[in-house]
């Protein structure tokens, strides 16, 4: 099969190539066979490609990728609902990827039955592969870390609405009634206003800590979901604007390039963040980094909310399968609006 394959570590363009004869996948005892006809783009796969620390995590070879949709082969679908056929779309877990190497970016891959779900008819299969692990990542963060609950009015800040995370968590958390407020450049005012936001920050036009302070000191946040990292002032000073109670939860962490200052600096940055104590002048504000988690009332729930339309896919362009680096070097610009989606085959 044809498959985008690193066997070394390093940037997209310098060690990711297509290779034509790559070994088909064979589906095991809990996984179905899948054609991929999309998938979408993710930081952490090119992040575990070839940026330390995460690429010391990254078995090789491997095939890149994890968010995907299209048709289901083969495998084992006792107690799936569904049948050989049928159009699905969901997620290989980076976790597992970096374990075994396999991933999204071919033309067939093997998926555990619990991660893929019947694509709403809504959608087309290069919108479906833009929703699980942005998606996952929103509800990890937002219902899961930061309790976000249905009809309680909550009121939450979410740090880049215009992101791949971020145009689907605002969407989440409307999903739930809460108030959102997210920040993007100018640009993307428009997208992410249409996306439900109640208000939209400008972070190129002033310091953010300071608009934040002033807007929001007297009406702070229930859940500061931070999908952005680089400016660690948002976190030292959230409480101006996050409750006592409330919680930041963050998906992107410390600044880190790969060089061994900022790795050293990113360091320090976790230690004083996840571990000292209040008294010693740490953040009286709960603190939580991580990754996503998958479940598959989760994913049912993704489903639905994609079928009643409460969840629009956000692409911000697609790619022939030949174009990959084109879409990589898209991706990693930082100026893509939702998400990267490669058209795998028709």
């Amino acid at each position: 099969m044809r498959a985008w394959v690193y066997r070394t570590k390093g940037k997209p363009a310098d060690v990711l190539r297509r290779e034509d004869d790559y070994p088909k996948p064979e589906p095991s005892a809990t996984q179905v066979l899948v054609r991929v006809n999309a998938a979408s783009f993710n930081p952490v796969f090119w992040k575990v490609m070839g940026t330390p620390p995460m690429k010391y995590m990254q078995t090789t070879p491997a095939v890149p990728e994890g968010d995907f949709a299209g048709t289901v082969e083969g495998g084992n679908l006792e107690g799936t609902g569904l049948k050989v056929g049928d159009e699905v779309f969901g997620l290989v877990p980076a976790q597992q990827s970096m374990k075994d190497g396999k991933g999204a970016l071919a033309e067939y891959l093997v998926v555990d039955r619990d991660v893929v779900v019947k694509k709403p008819s809504n959608v087309s299969f290069e919108e479906a592969s833009t929703f699980p692990l942005t998606t996952f990542t929103a509800y990890w963060a937002l219902i899961q870390v930061g309790k976000l609950e249905k009809g309680k009015g909550q009121r939450v800040f979410i740090n880049g609405g215009s992101g791949g995370v971020g145009v689907y968590a605002v969407q989440l958390a409307k999903a739930y009634g809460a108030f959102v407020v997210t920040t993007c450049s100018s640009p993307s005012r428009e997208l992410v206003s249409s996306l439900g936001a109640d208000d939209v920050l400008d972070y190129k036009e002033r310091d953010l800590v300071a608009q934040l302070s002033e807007k929001y000191s007297n009406e702070p946040f229930d859940i500061f979901f931070d999908t952005v990292g680089f400016d660690s002032s948002l976190y030292y000073k959230s409480p101006a604007y996050l409750k006592p109670t409330g919680h930041y939860v963050d998906v992107a962490g410390p600044h880190m390039d790969g060089s061994l200052g900022s790795l050293l600096r990113g360091g320090f940055d976790f230690a004083n963040r996840l571990l000292r104590p209040k008294l010693l002048g740490g953040v009286p504000r709960q603190y939580t980094f991580g990754m996503m988690t998958t479940s598959k009332d989760r994913l049912d729930e993704m489903a639905k909310l994609v079928g009643e339309g409460k969840l629009r896919p956000i692409v911000d362009g697609v790619y022939a399968f030949e174009d990959a680096i084109k879409a990589y070097d898209r991706q990693m610009s930082g100026r893509a609006k939702g998400k990267v989606v490669i058209k795998v085959s028709a």
